[in-house]
């Protein structure tokens, strides 16, 4: 695989956290956001939700986070004070831990907008969900996994999915 293709498929997979997590907040709109790196097969994400969900409420996220993608959306980003984070991440304690934390060790922070939902973050996304093919790309399960891994902090619901350029790799990924 060459580099360019495993930097789009990164960006891919980075974009459809954001968008899993866009779908999620419309759905569950008292969820509290974590964060959803991009790993070998695709991404997961963390939430705290106020209910607990289970592997049957995966098919409704996931066909409203394919709603999502193929909405045409831009994936745009600026840079902002701790302040303008926290006011724009209102409601989300682990996202003001976060911010806390990079603002303290003098990190940049950004916050991406897709569409209305807005997530700190630090980039590398696609710039347009056309650049996605929304069925190559599949919420695969559910598990238990600490705030930051640590087992003093919540327990949250990590939604894991898989993430490719196109169906076929998908299918033959699964």
């Amino acid at each position: 695989m060459t580099q360019e293709k495993i930097d789009h498929l990164y960006k891919i997979r980075h974009t459809a956290s954001h968008a899993l997590a866009s779908a999620v907040k419309k759905l569950y709109p008292d969820v509290k956001l974590g964060f959803g790196p991009v790993i070998d097969t695709g991404f997961y994400y963390d939430f705290s939700f106020p209910k607990e969900i289970s592997d049957k409420d995966l098919p409704k996220i996931e066909k409203e986070m394919k709603k999502v993608l193929r909405r045409n959306l831009q994936m745009t980003g600026k840079e902002v004070t701790a302040e303008e984070a926290k006011a724009e991440q209102a409601n989300q304690p682990f996202k003001h831990e976060l911010i806390d934390e990079y603002a303290g060790e003098g990190k940049k922070l950004t916050l991406y907008a897709l569409g209305d939902f807005v997530d700190l973050c630090k980039g590398g996304h696609v710039d347009n969900t056309q650049e996605m093919n929304p069925e190559a790309i599949h919420l695969t399960g559910l598990a238990g996994a600490y705030w930051r891994g640590d087992e003093k902090n919540p327990m949250l619901t990590r939604i894991y999915a898989a993430a490719f350029e196109t169906p076929e790799e998908l299918e033959k990924y699964l």
